[in-house]
């Protein structure tokens, strides 16, 4: 006798772990740029460089890539400089090997830059570093047995989810824009910012289909005599496909998204004025692919003609039990500082989410959005300012069935953002939250690894009595009554009259011996 097997390919997470950085340095104002009268306003971008898996821990290194705006003091009110804090950290993850594929997410935590005098700048920031270790394994289980006689199964109906294949990718998007006449034509930029919004995705017979939305901001100085600042803003449209091969429109996917470069520049219109804005940015995607099918795993037998035990080893397996995508609506409230706004030119903002709890009703999520707005204010040696703020947030996910054996996937990403004036300081920020709920159930159980078999003494069978009366036991079945007594269900309710294989504890059957 041979066992069929089956191979499932599973995602298997052997760490998880979450690290703040704190990152602290002081910067020189280039020569070539004018001295600071006051900072406007800062945004960073994390780059991970270089990742290296060992045993027990992983090694991260990064760059936090910074641009500050700033208050000059010159013939040009706002001038700019960048800069760049390297960063190495090692995070244990004590169940992790050091083959295992490792996923790192960067976020800015939180990031502030300080005038310490005209010529000197510091900046410091929180980078969260979200770290997973994990591992493609195999989990064979046996679904049926060939090559002998008088065989009979018991098998279980399993709802399984498979990773089809995990995988990292890019998207590149192009675009231009004229600058309408109601502005003045571009000099220089000065500061831009590009921002993922609204972003959908959808598995098709062998690729991703991406479809939504970045928002892209620049700042420039306008050309002639007298140059003045201007800003100018748009949607760039997201629009391809990844190419996955082995999947197909019923999988499901899970993607994380970000911006992995951009590039702006400005070139000459028909009219030879500088007024078509270029823009060019690669989006990267880190996509996870679950498929999912039902498997009849065998879980005992045995034979008419030997004496068969079934020989079982520990495995789990996972079900994909809720894909659940959302959105979240929340408002607050930010205050300006010491300059009161006139005009609010961009806001943008970074999502968080630092708990989740398990309710009867569903998964409770908290987390908060960190907003910046800039904004035109009335003083002419400063005319750019920041207001920033913290807003919770709170919304509780449709997630019926949860329990401690449960593994709970949960992606954030803020999709919209807006601010507008309520009072002389107060500003009202409005936005809108994605998230992206995959929850496996972990089915843990001993499946059948083999078998051992000797053979029957057919002469102690044939001495036993021919009929015999037995008394059902608790969660015993017809089956198992069979295998107990080397006979079959059949058998069995043809001699007792039987219509159903129904049972019940405390039952009197009579069992009638066959020799064959």
């Amino acid at each position: 006798m041979n066992l069929i097997t089956k191979r499932v390919h599973m995602n298997r997470c052997n760490g998880r772990e979450v690290k703040q950085l704190t990152l602290d340095r002081d910067f020189n104002v280039p020569d070539a740029r004018p001295d600071a009268l006051q900072i406007m306003k800062e945004q960073g971008e994390v780059q991970i460089e270089e990742v290296h898996m060992m045993e027990g821990k992983a090694s991260v290194k990064g760059l936090l890539h910074f641009q500050i705006l700033y208050a000059s003091d010159g013939d040009i009110p706002v001038s700019e400089m960048t800069g760049t804090i390297p960063f190495e950290e090692t995070i244990l993850l004590p169940q992790a090997k050091a083959e295992d594929e490792i996923s790192v997410q960067a976020e800015i935590g939180d990031l502030k830059s300080e005038l310490i005098n005209s010529r000197k700048l510091g900046m410091k920031a929180i980078v969260v570093l979200n770290v997973t270790a994990g591992s493609v394994c195999d989990c064979e289980g046996a679904i049926d047995i060939e090559g002998g006689e008088d065989i009979y199964t018991k098998k279980r109906t399993a709802e399984v989810s498979y990773l089809v294949f995990s995988k990292k990718d890019t998207l590149r998007v192009r675009d231009e824009w004229k600058i309408p006449g109601t502005k003045d034509a571009m000099q220089r930029i000065l500061y831009s910012d590009v921002c993922i919004g609204e972003l959908n995705t959808r598995m098709e017979e062998e690729k991703l289909l991406v479809e939504g939305q970045a928002n892209v901001f620049v700042i420039y100085l306008g050309e002639g005599e007298n140059p003045s600042i201007n800003y100018f803003e748009n949607t760039l449209p997201i629009e391809g496909h990844i190419d996955c091969h082995g999947c197909n429109a019923d999988m499901v996917e899970q993607v994380t998204a970000s911006i992995h470069s951009r590039d702006l520049g400005v070139k000459e219109d028909e009219d030879g004025e500088f007024r078509v804005l270029e823009v060019e940015v690669v989006f990267a995607f880190d996509m996870k692919v679950y498929g999912q099918e039902k498997i009849d795993l065998l879980t005992d037998f045995y034979s008419l003609k030997e004496k068969c035990k079934p020989v079982y080893e520990p495995s789990y397996f996972e079900n994909l039990k809720i894909h659940n995508k959302s959105k979240c609506r929340f408002t607050g409230m930010v205050t300006a500082g010491e300059f009161a706004p006139l005009q609010i030119w961009n806001v943008s903002g970074s999502l968080f989410i630092d708990h989740k709890e398990q309710k009867e009703e569903g998964l409770l999520v908290r987390g908060a959005l960190l907003v910046s707005v800039l904004y035109q204010t009335g003083d002419e040696r400063v005319p750019l300012a920041t207001a920033k703020g913290t807003i919770p947030f709170e919304q509780l996910l449709e997630a019926n069935g949860l329990t401690n054996n449960s593994h709970i996937n949960l992606h954030g990403m803020l999709e919209q953002v807006s601010a507008s004036l309520t009072g002389e300081k107060e500003i009202e920020i409005k936005a809108v939250a994605a998230l992206d709920l995959l929850v496996f159930d972990r089915m843990e159980e001993p499946i059948v690894s083999g078998y051992e078999s000797e053979e029957v003494d057919w002469d102690a069978f044939r001495s036993a009595p021919g009929m015999v009366g037995y008394v059902v036991q608790e969660k015993e079945t017809l089956w198992d009554i069979a295998k107990k007594f080397f006979t079959t269900v059949e058998a069995i309710m043809e001699v007792n009259q039987k219509e159903t294989e129904q049972v019940q504890t405390g039952d009197m059957i009579l069992i009638l011996k066959e020799v064959s």
